[in-house]
């Protein structure tokens, strides 16, 4: 794979990278050659992560929501690495609640996470971004993670699938505004992926409303899955990191569904 996707020289900001996509991404870009800023609300779990990759990797421990972390995080990244050409906005929350029984805070606790938290990392880093190109940069990348319920309705994630909808918007207008700079930005579905993004998630319940278990909820995603098992942090990172590279030069504004067929059943 280093031979068709080369990160060196690159430094990337990947939030959410403690675990799940993130960590996969992180992992699968510092082989690549890219030098990293880790992001995080789990410290504990960020810095043995990045410990174990070894060198050229920096942590900070930030809540997407402030938009004063974003300006450290940002400021951190200038001051230790000088430069920044890649963005991956994944960190999320995804939380399940049929809507009846959805208050408006199930909506808004969802909205700060998945999409003001992209809005307020675009924003902070375009002038990094910018300053990448001036440099003389290919181009620039910003890969926002949605969702494929941001693409189809998820039963018992009506907000969930609000706010990834907004992800996929957003991106295409932010795409659009600024293909003349260089700086592309695209987004990423993932289908069902077994990681931890539902780890504070009330569990599914079945028609009676009984809860799920986390197995029965998984052999139930499972199940409308055409290639019979669900998605891994290892399925998406690569996307990602075609995206993130100068492979991807002629792609912006566009959106790459890795589900295993959910959405093609």
């Amino acid at each position: 794979m280093r031979e068709f996707l080369n990160l060196d020289g690159k430094v990337a900001v990947i939030t959410g990278a403690a675990s799940g996509i993130g960590r996969q991404t992180a992992t699968l870009f510092h082989a690549l050659g890219a030098r990293l800023l880790l992001t995080d609300i789990d410290a504990a779990r960020l810095t043995g992560f990045a410990a174990k990759l070894g060198g050229d990797v920096l942590t900070a421990t930030h809540d997407v929501t402030s938009e004063d972390g974003w300006h450290a995080a940002f400021g951190q990244v200038d001051a230790v690495f000088g430069q920044l050409d890649i963005l991956v906005n994944n960190a999320g929350i995804m939380m399940s609640k049929p809507f009846v029984d959805a208050g408006i805070d199930v909506l808004r606790r969802q909205m700060a996470i998945n999409v003001e938290g992209v809005y307020l990392g675009m924003h902070g880093a375009l002038p990094l971004l910018r300053a990448a190109i001036a440099r003389g940069a290919a181009t620039a990348a910003i890969v926002n993670i949605s969702s494929v319920y941001g693409k189809v309705g998820g039963a018992q994630f009506a907000a969930y699938s609000a706010t990834k909808g907004a992800v996929r918007a957003l991106s295409k207008a932010v795409a659009i505004e600024l293909a003349g700079s260089g700086i592309r930005v695209n987004a990423v579905l993932p289908g069902p992926v077994a990681t931890n993004l539902g780890a504070t998630w009330e569990a599914p319940t079945d028609a009676a409303g009984n809860p799920l278990t986390p197995e029965a909820a998984l052999a139930a995603w499972t199940s409308l899955i055409p290639m019979g098992r669900l998605g891994d942090a290892n399925d998406i990172a690569p996307l990602i990191a075609f995206l993130a590279s100068d492979a991807a030069a002629f792609i912006t504004g566009s959106e790459f569904i890795a589900d295993g067929g959910y959405t093609a059943a």
